[in-house]
């Protein structure tokens, strides 16, 4: 997965459409034009997750990468779920340190990636400083890409990504810009917003999953085509 230069043209170069919980979704995504898609294991808040054993089928043979998210693991539940599933990526979604990171370079065959979340825009105080030293530090770490999403805590269960709630670009973009490892902006993005999204944050990829729902759990056919139809200028 190289990484843009500061000083190419924008292009988006990476979109993974996550939440999948059925083939039939995983391939309707990739029919549609994503890059990526994105199944949770056992992260017990989310109506999207399922366990390993039916986790498993979404990762035979699949026509584009997968990546598995896990919550807050321990480094024998990665690599179980590595062994099993055999992604192209682990995404550690939760408060796991820089040094489970490093652990899992040297241990599995596939990526790892880590979010960092942010209040909702408008929502809650943002320490920038201790986001950037976080970035830094997974950075060094070896991880192979972060992803900036959105946390809710408005209810009983703090909900780490698939939020549907936009994240805050004028800090996400100040985070990613001096990134050296590929960045993916997530949060609350849809047909009507991921333009100006992207032109105001310029990620390396974006993540998106409730905006392409009919329900939580099943995509939609023509929410994902008119994703899609919205991103093209920027696909080009």
């Amino acid at each position: 997965m190289p990484h843009r230069s500061p000083a190419s043209p924008y292009r988006l170069e990476a979109v993974k459409i996550c939440g999948m919980t059925n083939i039939e979704d995983r391939d309707l995504a990739a029919n549609a034009g994503a890059d990526y898609f994105g199944v949770l294991v056992d992260v017990t808040y989310s109506p999207r997750s399922l366990t390993l054993d039916k986790a498993r089928p979404l990762f035979e043979s699949p026509p584009i990468p997968g990546v598995v998210l896990l919550f807050n693991p321990n480094p024998d539940k990665v690599k179980l779920v590595a062994d099993k599933l055999k992604p192209f990526a682990v995404q550690l979604l939760g408060h796991e340190p820089p040094e489970l990171v490093a652990s899992l370079k040297n241990t599995l065959d596939c990526q790892v990636w880590k979010s960092l979340h942010v209040p909702p825009r408008g929502h809650g105080e943002i320490d920038v400083e201790e986001l950037k030293t976080a970035a830094e530090e997974y950075e060094d770490s070896g991880v192979d890409v972060i992803l900036f999403g959105t946390v809710d805590a408005s209810g009983n269960k703090t909900k780490l990504g698939g939020t549907g709630m936009v994240s805050d670009w004028t800090v996400i973009r100040g985070l990613i810009a001096p990134r050296m490892v590929p960045s993916f902006l997530a949060g609350g993005l849809n047909p009507t917003n991921v333009g100006a999204a992207l032109q105001s944050v310029k990620p390396y990829g974006i993540d998106v999953c409730t905006s392409v729902e009919s329900s939580p759990g099943k995509k939609d056919s023509s929410k994902l085509a008119e994703l899609f139809r919205a991103l093209a200028p920027f696909r080009e």
